[in-house]
């Protein structure tokens, strides 16, 4: 894997310059689209691949905070980690930890694009853990990618073509009149990406709007069909589309202190594609 952090060190002395000219501007597309470039690099130069299911997540982030995110990990497996913050001059750390909180790999480099590798000894549930140690503002978007060793590749177009319609739908729910805007409240994550086949669905956990209006918009990598479904701590749907379409949007008024589990399902995608979701707050 040498070659691989020095490829990833020649792209971030390369852009160095730019992002930091661009860091007061950077948003969760610019900081995903930081992360998928350095990720797609190494799944170019290396036998690794996307993780099928949930591999890509962003978040607004104070300095000095951490955010964590489960994962469910295969026992024999070779998996890497990678995050990258609002540009190349930040510090961010990066944790892998058991169910019992104890550190099984991190990378606490003092860059912006730290880097874990780890093969799951036992198939189990992770939580990789994101720390913002430093940066040029008070609170910044930060990004994480999953790949696994025999995972697939995402064709760069074909990123850039889901991404682009997604957030031209994300853009017109930000609309001043609207008063949505990124879900920031600590702790949660407002932006996912995921490789899903037809038929497929994958499941955020343990949501906590905390008595917000909400909002879930998900993108489709060409003709994928997407469902939404909300259910709260109870297993009951509060929330669901009427249909599959590439560009479901869900909204539901939550109830404070209370936890939720959404559910993404396609159809019309036989191979693997790749689906965003947003979550938006009022």
């Amino acid at each position: 894997m040498r070659h691989l952090f020095f490829i990833l060190f020649l792209l971030m002395v390369f852009r160095a310059e730019s992002s930091a000219q661009q860091s007061a501007d950077r948003g969760p597309r610019q900081t995903m689209n930081a992360v998928f470039e350095k990720s797609n690099l190494m799944t170019a130069l290396s036998g690794y691949g996307w993780r099928p299911g949930l591999n890509l997540a962003a978040a607004r982030l104070e300095v000095g905070r951490t955010i964590s995110l489960n994962v469910a990990l295969k026992a024999g497996v070779e998996y890497v980690f990678l995050a990258s913050g609002p540009d190349e001059l930040a510090d961010v750390d990066l944790y892998l930890r058991d169910t019992d909180g104890r550190v099984l790999a991190e990378d606490l480099e003092d860059d912006g694009t730290p880097v874990v590798e780890f093969t799951a000894t036992r198939t189990a549930t992770y939580q990789l853990q994101l720390h913002l140690a430093a940066g040029e503002s008070a609170a910044a978007y930060v990004a994480l990618s999953i790949l696994r060793r025999g995972g697939h590749q995402v064709i760069e177009q074909a990123y850039h073509g889901t991404t682009a319609g997604f957030f031209a739908a994300a853009d017109r729910l930000l609309l001043p009149d609207t008063g949505a805007r990124w879900q920031k409240q600590e702790g949660t994550w407002c932006l996912f990406g995921f490789s899903l086949q037809e038929k497929q669905g994958a499941s955020l956990q343990n949501l906590q709007p905390n008595g917000k209006k909400t909002f879930f918009a998900a993108a489709g990598q060409k003709a994928t069909q997407i469902n939404l479904y909300l259910a709260d701590d109870n297993d009951r749907i509060v929330a669901m589309t009427d249909r599959p379409e590439p560009y479901p949007l869900l909204s539901h008024q939550t109830v404070s202190n209370a936890v939720y589990d959404l559910r993404i399902e396609t159809t019309r995608a036989r191979t693997h594609k790749l689906v965003l979701l947003g979550v938006f707050e009022k």
